[in-house]
């Protein structure tokens, strides 16, 4: 008999592509794939160290699950490889612990046990030496309408507040060629937008024999016809005028991008152990503006680093308030274990929350008056799901505005020009252009 199985992920688009590949693993075995609330032999929680508080959710996610007495718990991901001790410090019962390097193996290491599970049981190597990209093949990516296209994993960096190198090794790029067969997957599944994405992108080819950029992957996405594709995060640094000028003519480019800025003072950048000054994001971002007028641009910013002063931080206000951005990722600083940052003089807590609020409430004073500016446009939307509670589709614009009308649900996963009619707060609705 075939178990019950339910998976769950925190964290980054590299994490939900692993999921889903596990997952079309495990269906190709038998198993049968529950909702992680449904009740199942076998649970999965595929983790996220990016922060306290994701760490804090995994522990939850664990606890949870235990709850339902199953065959069997398992924890992989980033805050397994990093936090093993953590996790069977806060959970007494039987676990099973699966690091970064095993993960792609893990439905042959749950196969090899004995369930139900009776002690702990971790199955972690160390990633410093880790030079191989898992491809985690997927042929479908399960209650999406948008493909993730995980094309590396790892960072080589060590900016002084990331446990990311730690937790998944040094930058490993996939070649074109399994690039290649990924996308036709896609195609192939009916996809009309893919979105690019690693754990630090802009790593990708450094590692490959010959070298290879950025430049060579959109060219393939390029080459092969997809209708629509857009790039996630990317350092400033690492998006070049070549790139630029490629996307503006490329027939498939969705014209939004997302950059890590993280502090608006080069002091704090320079403590962050950065590779980018002010000047660098603030040129970058008004050519983005100068090359394409209607381009969405959001930003990650920490906010309350380690001795952020109030300069500092008055700085990256400024900056961020008078850049055309769209919208900021706000991320409050939290210490991470076994980096640098967190054993230095740490922002009181109430000065990083009060810092972040402000932030937030700039993030969305901008994504509404970008909101507006779209009134009266013509948008090619990609319809992503059916609201019930409002009785309207929802579409994703090609620059990363959501606009709800009326469609028809055959339309779902399809390309529309919808008319913008109206902005309520982060919302634009309009209908569609016959």
């Amino acid at each position: 008999m075939k178990y019950r199985l339910a998976i769950t992920t925190l964290g980054c688009k590299v994490n939900q592509v692993e999921s889903a590949s596990l997952a079309e693993q495990f269906e190709k075995k038998g198993y049968k794939l529950v909702d992680f609330k449904e009740k199942a032999d076998i649970y999965i929680v595929n983790t996220c160290a990016v922060t306290a508080k994701a760490g804090y959710e995994s522990r939850k996610l664990l606890r949870q699950a235990l709850k339902n007495e199953p065959l069997l718990v398992v924890a992989t991901g980033c805050y397994a490889q990093v936090g093993a001790e953590e996790i069977l410090g806060y959970l007494k019962a039987p676990i099973l612990i699966v690091g970064q390097r095993e993960k792609a193996k893990l439905p042959e290491i749950i196969e090899s046990l004995s369930l139900p599970l009776k002690e702990k049981h971790i199955v972690i190597s160390d990633v410093k030496d880790l030079k191989f990209c898992e491809p985690y093949p997927l042929s479908y990516f399960r209650e999406h309408k948008r493909a993730f296209l995980r094309v590396q994993d790892g960072c080589s960096l060590f900016c002084t507040y990331c446990i990311v190198p730690h937790a998944r090794g040094p930058s490993r790029s996939l070649n074109l060629e399994k690039i290649r067969e990924q996308v036709l997957r896609f195609l192939a599944a009916g996809y009309q937008e893919i979105v690019v994405t690693g754990v630090h992108l802009g790593l990708w080819g450094r590692d490959l024999s010959p070298p290879k950029t950025l430049l060579d992957l959109v060219n393939l996405l390029e080459e092969l016809g997809v209708p629509r594709w857009r790039l996630s995060s990317l350092e400033p640094q690492e998006l070049s005028e070549d790139i630029l000028y490629f996307a503006r003519k490329a027939k498939g480019f969705c014209p939004h991008f997302h950059l890590s800025l993280q502090s608006g003072s080069n002091e704090v950048l320079r403590k962050m152990g950065r590779r980018y000054k002010v000047e660098n994001f603030e040129r970058l971002v008004l050519k983005i503006k100068e090359l394409f007028p209607d381009a969405a641009i959001g930003a990650d910013v920490i906010a309350g680093f380690p001795a952020e002063t109030e300069k500092d931080f008055e700085e990256t206000y400024a900056l961020i308030e008078k850049l055309p951005l769209t919208y900021l990722h706000v991320f409050p600083y939290s210490p991470r274990p076994g980096t640098p940052a967190a054993r230095w003089r740490q922002v009181p807590p109430h000065l990083v929350a009060e810092r972040a609020r402000k932030l937030q409430e700039l993030s969305q004073a901008k994504r509404k008056a970008f909101y507006r500016a779209q009134v009266g446009q013509i948008l090619e939307v990609l319809i992503l799901r059916y609201l019930e509670e409002q009785g309207l589709y929802e579409g994703l614009s090609r620059n990363y505005v959501k606009v709800l009308f009326e469609a028809q649900e055959k339309e779902l996963g399809h390309e529309i020009s919808v008319k913008v009619e109206r902005a309520v707060n982060s919302w634009l609705y309009g209908s569609k252009i016959s």
